[in-house]
């Protein structure tokens, strides 16, 4: 029977659902639940393509997975409309909700997804494995996924699941779809264990650092003047003056977080419409989004990027809106050209961008004055949650 430990394992890597454990060339144990989810994965397929009968001892290809890089080698085994099954192995360290693509929502579909869908970004919104993992358990070597590759879809519906919600694509794409068909985690000791899909997962909780102020609360007179009483006693420091003497905010990690739970409300869905500058005690920073061309036809839309950069002159607000803002390259010292979002992390003494930290004192967000023809629709479909 399956020992204790290993059965902690699986629930803790499954949304506390129960899988099935077996050594290479073991029996294989099945519980009630595995039954269920055995059930409920049957009657969620898509009726279009019906489940071809895989026997664990059929030889299947295999493909390793890189973060980063879609599976473009998919679309060799699909033959005549029918794709033949192909495992794919992922290293344990990709098995975390720090994955680029992951944090960047690159999956589009649901059950049947895009060639270009991350594969990590998929199991978790399947729910083969829990999305609130920032790492896998030190005893985990690998987990392998088995997936069959399918012909292009006319579109892709977005749904959430598992707190991931996957994109939507109105046509079709180049290459093929794929589903997963089994997903096994490998112990460094060589035991393999089955992780269940949970398809009708919990209601998505974007992963966004927001302000408590913004939460939903239950007020009863007790509580408000309670609140009054704290409050009166508390001396806070909002507004500092720059380096130019002008009134900024002073710097916090509530000045910075996202405003709220939908994609228009966060912060990197304000730099489409907003710069920011931040402060040292002797320099000047401006952090900015970076133009990219907009795409049509089956493409998908292109990563966001921003420019973290010094600048040279502390000019004033009346001479910033003069220059124009994000500032011309002549008036700074660009010091990361292209950066993702999941590059700059945020504390409550600064932003560390790329591993390199910035101790800020204060910050402001101020109207572009350049770029204004930049359609403020795409917004919504790019932008990126804070992250802490």
């Amino acid at each position: 029977m399956a020992s204790e430990s290993s059965d902690g394992l699986v629930e803790h890597l499954a949304n506390g659902r129960g899988g099935r454990e077996k050594r290479e060339g073991g029996e294989e144990y099945r519980s009630e639940e595995d039954e269920k989810s055995k059930i409920m994965r049957r009657s969620s397929r898509p009726k279009t393509f019906p489940k071809r009968s895989l026997r664990n001892d059929e030889p299947l290809p295999v493909l390793m997975y890189k973060e980063g890089e879609p599976l473009k080698d998919l679309s060799k085994f699909l033959v005549d409309g029918e794709g033949k099954y192909v495992e794919v192995r992922i290293p344990a360290e990709c098995m975390s909700n720090a994955n680029r693509q992951v944090r960047a929502r690159q999956l589009w579909g649901n059950e049947i997804y895009t060639q270009d869908s991350d594969l990590v970004a998929v199991l978790m919104h399947g729910g083969y494995y829990n999305q609130a993992l920032s790492a896998p358990p030190s005893s985990v070597a690998e987990v392998r996924a088995i997936v069959q590759p399918l012909p292009p879809q006319p579109a892709y519906q977005s749904s959430a699941r598992n707190s991931i919600r996957s994109r939507a694509w109105g046509t079709a794409v180049e290459g093929c779809s794929y589903r997963v068909e089994r997903c096994t985690l490998v112990s460094r000791s060589g035991v393999l264990t089955d992780l269940e899909p949970s398809p009708d997962g919990a209601a998505a909780v974007v992963p966004t650092f927001t302000p408590a102020q913004f939460e939903r609360a239950m007020n009863t007179r007790a509580a408000a003047s309670s609140m009054e009483r704290r409050q009166r006693t508390m001396t806070e420091v909002t507004i500092q003056y720059n380096l130019c003497n002008e009134p900024w905010l002073k710097y916090s990690m509530a000045a910075v977080a996202d405003r709220g739970l939908k994609p228009s409300q966060w912060t990197s869905a304000r730099l489409h419409k907003e710069v920011i500058y931040l402060e040292t005690q002797k320099q000047r920073y401006e952090l900015s989004r970076v133009e990219t061309p907009s795409t049509t036809g089956a493409e998908p839309p292109p990563r966001e990027v921003f420019r973290w950069a010094r600048c040279r002159r502390i000019l004033t607000q009346t001479q910033l809106r003069r220059v124009g803002m994000p500032l011309p390259e002549s008036y700074l010292d660009v010091l990361e050209p292209a950066l993702a979002w999941e590059d700059l992390q945020w504390s409550p003494t600064g932003v560390a961008v790329k591993g390199k930290s910035y101790q800020i004192v204060r910050l402001h967000f101020t109207k572009q004055t350049r770029h204004s023809s930049v359609a403020e629709a795409a917004a919504d479909d790019t932008a990126v949650p804070m992250e802490s």
